[in-house]
């Protein structure tokens, strides 16, 4: 797959305290750009990164907007297991060492 670069500019210690939470949360920062672009061009809008309009809209639409962002980054992790029982779990990782 063809990647392109981005470039931003920032102090140095906003890019150590973003890493530093971006670790926290277990990614890096092209994964979070990643999923910002991703946002971006799913919604076709841009209006979840403007804090201003954010913190002038009621309670209820800041936490959708809140909540909306959160869903929008997370991934749920799934393994070849995820749709088997522990039987057939077991079942499998003794064929896979050629034990039946």
């Amino acid at each position: 797959m063809e990647t392109a670069m981005v470039t931003g500019r920032m102090t140095p210690q906003k890019k150590a305290a973003g890493n530093a939470v971006l670790k926290h949360a277990g990614m890096n920062a092209s994964q979070a750009i990643n999923r910002v672009y991703d946002r971006l061009i799913k919604d076709q809008d841009a209006s979840f990164l403007d804090e201003e309009e954010a913190h002038q809209a009621p309670d209820a639409m800041r936490w959708k907007l809140a909540a909306d962002f959160v869903d929008s980054i997370s991934e749920p992790r799934k393994s070849r297991f995820h749709d088997m029982t522990k039987a057939e779990i077991k079942l499998d990782r003794l064929r896979a060492r050629g034990l039946l």
